[in-house]
């Protein structure tokens, strides 16, 4: 297992180093000042989330973005803070965020083309990167690329991951025993992926704002509880940025090379935590916006960007309360332990909440991945595969989990014996590597179509969203 892990960190560090970064990054910068310093727009459209639009789709636009939230708000914007802060020292805080104000016009770019080009199929709207691959560029054997990478993101970050996470943080809190929690994240899975996007978004439109609020409440009394280590911890963040991990952490004898190394580990780490925790340049968040009820695709495409605004949010938060913990700098407390040191310092409630928050982001991040899964597999085979999806799903969640149950009449063996849940390290790894093959084609179709895009916003943008004050 360890061999894996450090051939799939290697991987991922060589995919996502400089090139990638500059890719992104340089992606980002290019829409926010083609479009205008689209930004700008983010409390309007914030404003606009919450109006009816009354055109033609499946759920309301807020049903749409408060899939878009829970599937992104989940164990990427807390845990996957602290694994990159573990991994990447504080200054990842800061790239993190860097990256989330310039990957908003991104998230509205790919959500405008996808809403733009989606279909009707099996009598709802359907749509995402891959029809507008298959649509407008011609180019079915990269929409296939992009499913896949879907499919198995849905499985590994969407399922297992969000299982994982979930049993991780009961397991440290209350020492529940992996195999219920298995079977309450399958039950729960199953119950509402039944019934569709509907109920996906029936479900989040009231649990994403109290989950946000709660967590965010929180996040705020453990940093008052902080309050006068509060500026060590963001001095921390800030140059940690442009020094990595290792000078953070006071080594002593550090080279040039080391120190300029430690901060290209911090950056590449806030960055491909920035992507997989706001979703931008993945691709996942414009399948949901697709089944949108709207009237023009620019609306809809600044809603949706509205997400990553949230999610930075709490990145943010997650990020400062860790920091302020101190145990980030420990290879012996990771993911759920890291978060659980920080929260259980506000007395009586804390670990409570961070349980209530990661239970819910990550169950709402693992039924609107089963979401995306399931139209990837739409594109590929058609919606006969739905049903056998959503099973096969239910049982990757299972996985995630750390069942390890050998079922048989009257009889049980407990999870010690079979351990088939994978590690939470190499859970996260393995999700860093899969968003390449979501990130490469979607990025590159946006490319292509950065000119559409321009003129699509300067006709619609400028005038048709200044209407809604």
């Amino acid at each position: 297992m360890e061999s894996l892990l450090s051939y799939v960190n290697a991987l991922n560090n060589f995919i996502w180093g400089p090139p990638m970064i500059l890719l992104i990054f340089g992606l980002g910068i290019y829409f926010t000042f083609r479009l205008g310093f689209i930004p700008k727009y983010t409390f309007k459209a914030v404003a606009l989330s919450v109006r009816p639009d009354g055109g033609e789709g499946t759920v309301s636009s807020f049903g749409s973005l408060a899939v878009m939230i829970g599937a992104t708000v989940g164990t990427g914007s807390i845990l996957g803070v602290t694994t990159a802060v573990a991994e990447g020292g504080p200054g990842a805080v800061l790239w993190m965020a860097v990256a989330g104000v310039f990957n908003f016009a991104v998230k509205y770019c790919e959500c405008t083309a996808a809403v733009k080009y989606r279909v009707r199929r099996d009598r709802e709207y359907v749509g995402g990167p891959m029809y507008v691959m298959t649509r407008v560029l011609k180019m079915k054997w990269l929409a296939v690329l992009f499913a896949i990478g879907t499919l198995c993101m849905a499985l590994v970050a969407g399922a297992m991951l969000q299982a994982n996470s979930i049993a991780d943080v009961l397991r440290e809190g209350y020492r529940i025993n992996p195999w219920w929690v298995g079977l309450f994240v399958a039950a729960g899975t199953a119950a509402v992926t039944v019934g569709g996007v509907k109920r996906i978004a029936a479900y989040s439109e009231w649990l994403v704002p109290v989950m946000g609020a709660v967590y965010v409440l929180v996040s705020l009394a453990v940093i008052l509880l902080h309050l006068p280590q509060l500026p060590q911890a963001l001095w921390a963040i800030v140059s940690g940025a442009f020094t990595g991990k290792a000078a953070v952490g006071g080594a002593l004898g550090t080279t040039v090379y080391a120190v300029f190394m430690a901060a290209v580990n911090a950056v590449g780490c806030g960055v491909s935590r920035g992507v997989m925790c706001t979703e931008a340049g993945l691709g996942s968040a414009a399948i949901a916006a697709c089944a949108a009820k709207t009237h023009g695709a620019t609306r809809m495409g600044i809603i949706s960007a509205t997400s990553v605004f949230w999610t930075v949010l709490i990145c943010v938060l997650s990020g400062v309360v860790v920091v302020l913990a101190g145990d980030w700098h420990n290879p012996n407390v990771y993911a759920a332990d890291l978060c659980n040191s920080a929260f259980k310092t506000v007395p009586y409630v804390g670990t409570a909440a961070l349980v209530f928050s990661l239970i819910i982001f990550s169950f709402t991040t693992l039924i609107g991945w089963s979401y995306y899964g399931e139209k990837a597999l739409q594109f590929l085979g058609g919606g006969k595969w739905a049903r056998t999806w959503r099973v096969f799903y239910v049982f990757c969640a299972l996985a995630g989990s750390g069942l390890g149950t050998a079922f048989s009449l009257g009889w049980t063996i407990s999870a010690d014996a079979f351990q088939i849940g994978l590690s939470t390290r190499l859970t996260w790894a393995l999700t860093v590597l899969l968003m390449t093959l979501m990130t490469l084609p979607n990025l590159y179709m946006l490319w292509r179509l950065r000119h559409k895009l321009k003129t699509e916003t300067k006709r619609y943008l400028s005038k048709n969203f200044r209407k809604h004050r």
